[in-house]
């Protein structure tokens, strides 16, 4: 028995799943002439398909340091560069003292205690810097400051040169504020946190550690020789005048250990700095190897992709003229 009735829905069902499949392969043929990698890994490599994501993976892990260590090398080289400022700083003042010590008139000599003061500002806010909210001398304190204002410290210093019997007293007495435990320098003037900073992780296994603590020994002595400079002609303070000269010695030794012990900071500084790079050199290598090694493995042929999809585009065509064709077929047309 002949069969009538209508036939085109469930026909155009059949066509529009087929429809669906072809924009699917058109899509899929498209997507690898244009990145020239297969769309669907799973389908196209069979048994392969763990090596890829596994390969897809370790470049994914590696690609998440990058972050990391552009960051540490950022940080480390605010320091450097704080360091350098300070270097320069202490350096200069330290050979006009050399300069005037024996020689100086009165009036050089109030100049270069103006000129120290600026240079203690100077240093407290090289010591001060900070990257992305975080103080770099402040050790594990993430927020604030690493040193009080160079205000507190001038006047800290100059209340304990002031009163004694001799200059060597004077600045023993400066010494024990600044370098001994308990001193104003550790109550007073450091902010920061008794830790250093967290260290980074820059590849796997591989954490580095690039603080730089403003409490640390030759930054006590050159905030601590530079404020006694500040301090020792100014003649607004009670410091006695015959000891005025006599604080030069101590003043200049101090500076100078003191440049030593900053450019010793710089040179541990370096070493992490040049293990960064190693390592930043490493995970680029080993990133460019897997990478190729996942592009030979999931690499789709961009000609026979081009092919494919125009022939699901040619497919497509007729499919969708079929469709059209059958919505304007009538019953008359079927009898």
């Amino acid at each position: 028995m002949p069969d009538f009735g209508f036939p085109a829905q469930p026909r155009q069902a059949v066509l529009a799943s087929l429809i669906a499949g072809l924009r699917r392969d058109s899509d899929d043929a498209r997507i690898e002439t244009v990145t020239g990698r297969y769309a669907d890994i799973t389908r196209s490599m069979g048994g392969r398909v763990t090596e890829a994501l596994h390969l897809e993976k370790s470049i994914r892990d590696l690609s998440s340091y990058d972050e990391a260590i552009a960051l540490t090398e950022a940080r480390a080289s605010t320091i450097q560069a704080g360091l350098d400022q300070m270097v320069g700083s202490i350096q200069t003042l330290t050979d006009q003292t050399d300069l005037l010590r024996l020689n100086g008139t009165d009036q050089n000599l109030e100049t270069l205690s103006y000129q120290a003061r600026d240079t203690l500002d100077s240093l407290v806010s090289a010591l001060n810097i900070d990257f992305g909210g975080r103080a770099l001398f402040a050790g594990d304190e993430s927020g604030g400051v690493a040193l009080a204002d160079a205000g507190t410290i001038f006047d800290t210093a100059t209340t304990a040169l002031e009163g004694h019997a001799d200059a060597a007293s004077a600045f023993a007495a400066l010494e024990a504020e600044f370098m001994d435990p308990g001193g104003a320098f550790d109550t007073t003037f450091y902010q920061g946190g008794a830790g250093r900073a967290p260290s980074s992780d820059i590849a796997p296994g591989e954490r580095v550690n690039y603080t730089v603590k403003a409490d640390e020994a030759p930054f006590r002595q050159a905030l601590m020789s530079v404020a006694a400079l500040s301090a020792a002609f100014d003649t607004s303070n009670g410091i006695p005048d015959d000891q005025r000269r006599e604080l030069l010695s101590f003043v200049a030794t101090e500076m100078r250990s003191s440049i030593g012990g900053v450019i010793g900071i710089q040179g541990r500084l370096g070493s992490v700095e040049a293990r960064i790079s190693d390592v930043k050199a490493r995970n680029v290598a080993a990133e460019s190897a897997l990478t190729i090694q996942y592009n030979d493995l999931t690499a789709a042929d961009g000609f026979e992709s081009a092919l494919r999809l125009t022939e699901f585009e040619n497919q497509l065509e007729t499919a969708f003229s079929s469709t059209a064709r059958i919505a304007q077929l009538s019953l008359a047309q079927y009898i």
